[in-house]
């Protein structure tokens, strides 16, 4: 067990002060709990998640698929359907191209054609289990 001693200014309202605070952090708390509740539900929400490198950006311009990836909404694609089409024929001409796309693999060699080809084949393969998912991408 311990004792604390504090000393305030004169004039200072000290039990006001403090049912200040317990009000504020009673509002803390309800904050936090709506936070949690409403990370939950968009998690909950998830079906697909999925990362790469920013490295491969170039290689992805290339192959026509940085502006399909990295901002779908530019090309006015919201939902994993419209994905399919730019994915199949992205990875078709990575895969009919290795040579030409190797040379863009980054010279600190994090990520590479291989990273690229398999992250769009993944993604490829959750569009089509999930074609009316919604997507939402975060750079």
């Amino acid at each position: 067990m311990s004792l604390d001693i504090q000393l305030f200014k004169k004039g200072f309202d000290i039990h006001k002060s403090r049912a200040d605070i317990d009000t504020a952090y009673n509002k803390l708390l309800a904050i936090k709990e709506a936070l949690e509740q409403l990370e939950a539900e968009y998690d909950d929400s998830k079906l697909f998640s999925r990362n790469i490198t920013h490295n491969l950006n170039t290689m992805a311009e290339a192959a026509g698929l940085y502006d399909v990836l990295w901002n779908p909404e530019s090309k006015g694609i919201t939902t994993a359907s419209q994905l399919i089409p730019f994915l199949e024929k992205g990875i078709e001409e990575l895969i009919a191209n290795p040579d030409k796309y190797n040379a863009f693999n980054p010279p600190n060699n994090y990520g590479n054609y291989d990273n690229l080809i398999d992250f769009c084949k993944t993604v490829l393969q959750n569009c089509r289990e999930n074609p009316d998912a919604i997507i939402e991408v975060c750079k």
